[in-house]
């Protein structure tokens, strides 16, 4: 350590927050029935088992909805990439059960209303509304905390992604 070490600015820690994309109770990835994501091939992250209601943005940054509605993405300024899947083989659906409010290609906020769901529906057509909301771009995360449990409403604190110092 050199004389004028503490003059140095340390780079600072550099944490993102998620928030809650929809009510419902938080699960971990291991509880999701889908190996894919319970096994943390698509990413890391949690799940929340959903209660009526939409989806809705969890950051700051540029959104893309899927074709079929059930899924949507976000890529925020730090570059972290994720995605709220909604539910578990909901792409069989066509994009029944969803209706979708939002624009892909535009910016979001946190609480910005992106798609309905009819939850009593997917719950009878699709395998699982256990729905995944994972970091896609792991090669830019040091560490994830999941900061919520049990219960959850929209724009609660979700989870802290903390970025790797490049």
């Amino acid at each position: 350590m050199g004389l004028f070490d503490f003059l140095k600015k340390k780079k600072e820690e550099e944490w993102v927050e998620i928030y809650s994309p929809l009510n419902g109770k938080v699960i971990e990835l291991s509880m999701v029935p889908d190996e894919a994501f319970a096994k943390k091939m698509i990413g890391d992250g949690c799940a929340i088992d959903p209660a009526e209601g939409s989806v809705y943005s969890p950051v700051e940054g540029e959104v893309d909805i899927f074709d079929t509605n059930h899924a949507v993405s976000f890529e925020t300024e730090k570059g972290i990439e994720l995605i709220v899947h909604f539910g578990i083989d909901t792409v069989k659906l066509g994009g029944e059960g969803f209706q979708r409010i939002g624009k892909p290609g535009t910016k979001v906020k946190p609480g910005d209303e992106l798609v309905k769901y009819d939850l009593k529906f997917i719950k009878e057509n699709a395998k699982s509304v256990i729905t995944p909301v994972v970091i896609n771009s792991m090669d830019e995360v040091e560490e994830i905390k999941i900061v919520a449990s049990g219960d959850v409403k929209v724009g609660e604190l979700l989870m802290k992604v903390k970025l790797k110092n490049n």
